[in-house]
């Protein structure tokens, strides 16, 4: 991130564009999926995804409730990116990150294609998330990559690791980072909210054993935007590379970014 990486960590990458809601957004399902089929992305399905709605949260018995709500995915046959559809929003995801400037042309090159079949009315959110698994080499520790911030007791006392969690969420340029760290003592630890991932990770990941950490950096802004103007959206999307990389740098140490020059 920042300067690419020749050992780059990044395993999954996403963004989310928040539209208005299309009541509709079924009708729109062909041909949306053949345009995208043309484009490289002919794995197409429907999935059903649960939604949570918690009325009056401040309420010492807040009421939750809970539905159904159907998403669209359409991905390369390798299994390694793509895009999920909702009724009021659009996610282009990837395992296969390549550089910010490929992400984000793919990403926009979506969204116009929705745009254009559905005639969206505003954007008034969008989300960038990247998450890194942080390896560390057979002689290594997993400490030696991180910050000491984000340890927590895991890195001061010996014994045998379940996990070690750290959040901070931070108003920051307009919009909400939210940055996490786990580090496990065995296996890839995938945020829950990602489990089951609809995507192919590698081999390696897959397979992962040995204490290792994941960083999940996260960053939104909540912002309407009439119209559907795809190159204000792109510098949106600068600025929170931007911030991210800022965030990423912070989190890792000086010997980590040297081993994946």
């Amino acid at each position: 991130m920042g300067v690419k990486l020749r050992s780059a960590p990044v395993f999954y990458t996403l963004v989310q564009f928040k539209f208005n809601s299309i009541a509709q957004m079924s009708e729109y399902v062909p041909n949306v999926q053949e345009m995208l089929r043309r484009k490289g992305y002919p794995d197409f399905r429907r999935e059903s995804q649960m939604a949570i709605n918690i009325r009056r949260p401040d309420d010492p018995q807040p009421e939750v409730q809970s539905s159904q709500q159907s998403r669209w995915s359409f991905t390369n046959s390798k299994g390694s990116e793509g895009y999920l559809l909702l009724s009021d929003s659009l996610v282009f995801h990837t395992t296969e990150y390549d550089s910010f400037e490929t992400f984000s042309t793919k990403a926009l090159v979506g969204l116009g294609l929705i745009h254009e079949v559905v005639d969206l009315s505003y954007i008034d959110r969008i989300g960038l998330r990247y998450l890194d698994s942080i390896v560390p080499k057979p002689e290594e520790k997993v400490e030696e990559y991180l910050s000491p911030t984000l340890g927590g007791l895991s890195l001061a006392i010996e014994g045998s690791l379940g996990h070690a969690f750290s959040e901070t969420a931070i108003q920051v340029g307009g919009g909400t980072l939210i940055a996490r760290s786990i580090i496990t003592g065995n296996g890839l630890a995938m945020p829950p909210d990602l489990v089951p991932l609809s995507l192919k990770l590698s081999s390696e990941l897959a397979e992962l054993s040995g204490r290792n950490a994941v960083i999940d950096i996260d960053y939104f802004v909540s912002n309407r935007i009439e119209g559907i103007d795809l190159e204000f959206i792109n510098s949106q999307m600068d600025a929170s590379h931007e911030i991210i990389t800022k965030a990423f740098n912070a989190s890792v140490t000086e010997h980590a970014i040297n081993t994946w020059k």
